[in-house]
Order: C-alpha cells, then sequence, then structure tokens
C-alpha cells in the first residue's frame, strides 16, 4: 500500500471517530438517564437556550406554584443579558447549568469553536455563580460534541447532561401535543425533559411551552418524583459528583431535603 493510500485511510477513520465516538458516548448517557428515570419514577424538567425576559420567569413562577425544582440550561450570551433572572432562578431553588454561549454546532464548525464557545459559556456562569467547570452541568447544544470537544468536556470533569424526551418546542415545525408528552413519560415510566425558555417572536408559541409545562406538572398527582437534572445524576455511581443546591426530592406525597450541604 502507498503511503498516500494509508494517509488517506488515517484520516478517514479519524473523521469517522471525531463524529462517532461522542456520538456513541452521548447516546450511553440518554440510555443511562432513562434507566434511572424508569428505576425511580423519575421526572426531570430542564430547559435549554433561556434565560429570557418574559418566558423564564413564567416558568420559575408556574414551577414555584406546583412546588417543583427544575434544571435550566443557559447560553452565556443570554445569561450576561438577564443576570437578575439567572439570581432569581438560583434563588427559586432550581440549577442553572451551560449549553455554551452561543449554541455552535460541534459538528458542522471548526473542532476548536465548540471548545472556545464551551469555555465562554462556562465563564458567564462562573462570574454570577463563582462554580467551576466540574461543578457546571453541561448540556452540549444540539446534543452534539465532537472528539476534541469531548476529550476537553472530560478534561474538565464537567458532568454531561442529556435528555430522554425531547418536549417538541424549539422549532415551529415540532408539533407534539401536551397530552402526547405526557403520555409517552408515562409510558416510558419517566425521563429527562427538554424545554426551551427562550422568547418567541409569536406569543402563542410561548404559551404551547407553557402548556405542556401545566400538563407535566399533572404527573406529580400520579406519584411521579420531580429532580432537578444533578440529582438525578447523583444517583448513578459513575457520573462525576456535583457541587451544588442539596438534593430537593418532590413527590405527590411529601418533600425532602437531602443531607448535602448548599
Amino acid at each position: 500500500m502507498s503511503p498516500t493510500f494509508l494517509a488517506l485511510c488515517g484520516c478517514l477513520l479519524l473523521g469517522i471517530l471525531h463524529i462517532l465516538l461522542p456520538r456513541l458516548v452521548l447516546q450511553a448517557r440518554r440510555r443511562e438517564l432513562l434507566a434511572l428515570c424508569r428505576e425511580r419514577r423519575v421526572v426531570a424538567l430542564s430547559f435549554d437556550d433561556g434565560p429570557s425576559h418574559l418566558l423564564t420567569p413564567m416558568v420559575v413562577d408556574r414551577l414555584g406554584r406546583a412546588g417543583v425544582f427544575a434544571s435550566f440550561f443557559m447560553l452565556g450570551e443570554r445569561v450576561r443579558a438577564n443576570e437578575r433572572t439567572v439570581m432569581r432562578i438560583l434563588d427559586a431553588g432550581h440549577e442553572v447549568g451551560s449549553h455554551g454561549a452561543t449554541h455552535v454546532h460541534h459538528i458542522w464548525s471548526w473542532p476548536w469553536d465548540g471548545i472556545l464557545d464551551t469555555i465562554d459559556g462556562w465563564r458567564a456562569l462562573h462570574r454570577i455563580t463563582g462554580r467551576q467547570p466540574r461543578e457546571i452541568l453541561f448540556r452540549p447544544p444540539y446534543g452534539k460534541l465532537n472528539l476534541l470537544s469531548l476529550m476537553w468536556v472530560w478534561w474538565r470533569r464537567a458532568p454531561i447532561a442529556m435528555w430522554t424526551h425531547d418536549g417538541g418546542d424549539a422549532r415551529d415545525s415540532d408539533k407534539l401535543a401536551p397530552t402526547a408528552l405526557v403520555d409517552s413519560i408515562r409510558r416510558d415510566g419517566g425521563g429527562v425533559v427538554l424545554m426551551h425558555d427562550f422568547d418567541r417572536v409569536r406569543p402563542d408559541e410561548g404559551q404551547q411551552v407553557l402548556a405542556k409545562l401545566d400538563a407535566l406538572l399533572q404527573l406529580k398527582r400520579e406519584g411521579f418524583t420531580f429532580l432537578r437534572v444533578s440529582d438525578l445524576l447523583s444517583l448513578a455511581p459513575r457520573q462525576h459528583p456535583v457541587v451544588g443546591p442539596r438534593p430537593v426530592i418532590v413527590t405527590a406525597e411529601r418533600e425532602e431535603v437531602g443531607s448535602g450541604s448548599r
């Protein structure tokens, strides 16, 4: 075989690993999350791409009235524009995680662009919370990482937080009725739900998010336990520990506060 052919084969193999290995790792994370949720009938509510001026406060108000805690995976550029909202989320007992700074697609961009965007997102939250990357949950934009960004996140020991059920509210084409979303959670015995709390141009789109949230919160009456994503990850022995607020378990019958430190 010629050196040129071997070099081409090596580049092809590296390109495959660049995309395939992170995909397999993230798929495994989703399966682990679903298994944990099924075992304990857990629902973890999570919101991406915020915080926003209008929708995020309404989401926080609804969660507060229901006595449920959620996880917010924020974009760094929106964190800087909505610091008071970030503090309100934290004061209400919810947790904040990073979703990068500008929602860079780690596959369809230069390998280092994903790393730089991730670092910038961490910095925005560190400025408010004082926490290090290993203490901040990280949800990859679009649920994608490349090999280089995966290795970087592993090196920084940042917990990766995926989801198991898409709420279907990010685009107008993602039409999923609230009842269909709730039925999928009920059928699977729980799950980590992905929704989005960025402000929409059309007010009715924001109302669709709230309608899905209201429908999901009704699962509390059926005995489902609501956890923040970090509380769920703490149940998996292979996950890195997450330093943050004490675990809060909310069920239909009781509320329990864990023994960790705030």
